[in-house]
């Protein structure tokens, strides 16, 4: 797959000691996250952030806000924390893909931005926060049927000539990088241990997203609806492989909408840390809004309404439109 240095698989025990003393250090006096931040200060309190070398997988069933997690997540590093990410998409084309990331940046809805037909406040905020994401540090390669050396191959060399400092990776289950004739169980194992191989190579954390088996469907009441390890899709290697494990739950998906300390779930997604190596496990509530995508941890505002409208219709008396169609050099007579 790629080359090792055999000579360098053993260090003594000076050396480590050495080593691991210097990191206390550091962590002593570094008063923020030892990781990469993920935006979400309650999250990062619990693992850490994104940590070097590390395997993160996010685990979640469909509707449940996974996806929009994730996105979250790589626009707060790319906006706050202002360092360069790759994203290998195996479930979208890259178009769709920055229109869903576009829609959680700008808080417009996803539809919206499908069918080119925005309110006119929701075209100045467009015009207002795309700009901001012009030269963000993010990377994405659209990776169906990508063979695993090519792969390798990129993720390695976007790592050394773009300075990546994290790697997503939208779907574990869809990754077909190895031969055809592998069972799921088999692929799966497989290419969870070459990511955990380039992630301790590369010293750069890598985040999956994973499916979850429908297991929960059938599964009552409030605790029986929470995702659980043994919800992973070929649970086993994942659950071993991988270093910190979260589940994306929508308990209101449910019908579910207090939880036993009496909070209300309405527009909650709930972060579920099961697995976390070193640290204690716990859990969080975000806000989700299910039209935009957005997650965050304050309340949505809402807009007051306004008349839908495609770039065409507005761009003749309104100066954000304008702006925008000047700036990308956009041809007024065609839909947006």
């Amino acid at each position: 797959m790629y080359d090792m240095m055999i000579d360098n698989c053993y260090t003594n025990m000076r050396e480590m000691l050495k080593d691991c003393i210097s990191d206390i250090q550091v962590r002593a006096a570094n008063t923020g996250v030892p990781g990469i931040s993920s935006g979400f200060q309650s999250l990062d309190g619990i693992i850490g952030g994104f940590e070097k070398g590390k395997v993160y997988v996010i685990g979640g069933r469909p509707c449940m806000g996974k996806e929009e997690f994730m996105l979250s997540l790589i626009i707060n590093i790319i906006m706050e924390s202002k360092l360069p990410v790759l994203v290998f998409s195996t479930n979208h084309q890259k178009t769709n893909y920055i229109q869903r990331l576009l829609a959680i940046h700008c808080d417009i809805p996803v539809m919206h931005l499908f069918q080119g037909m925005l309110e006119i406040h929701e075209w100045e905020r467009f015009d207002k926060r795309v700009g901001d994401l012009v030269d963000a540090s993010l990377f994405l390669h659209d990776s169906l049927d990508l063979p695993l050396n090519e792969f390798f191959e990129t993720a390695r060399n976007c790592i050394r000539d773009m300075n990546i400092h994290i790697i997503f990776i939208d779907c574990l289950q869809m990754i077909d990088f190895v031969k055809d004739d592998d069972n799921p169980s088999d692929r799966v194992a497989k290419v969870m241990l070459s990511l955990k191989q380039l992630a301790h190579l590369t010293n750069v954390p890598i985040v999956l997203g994973s499916m979850l088996s429908r297991g929960v469907e059938y599964r009552e009441g409030i605790e029986g609806k929470r995702p659980q390890l043994m919800d992973l899709m070929n649970s086993s290697f994942i659950e071993g492989l991988a270093d910190v494990i979260m589940m994306v739950h929508r308990p209101e998906y449910y019908h579910i909408y207090l939880d036993d300390n009496c909070r209300d779930l309405h527009g909650k997604i709930e972060i579920i840390v099961n697995k976390n190596a070193l640290r204690p496990l716990d859990s969080i509530l975000l806000d989700f809004n299910e039209e935009t995508g957005v997650v965050c941890v304050r309340p949505d505002t809402s807009q007051g309404h306004s008349t839908l409208g495609s770039l065409k219709d507005l761009s003749s008396d309104n100066e954000s439109v304008k702006k925008l169609i000047k700036t990308f050099d956009l041809e007024e007579e065609l839909p947006f």
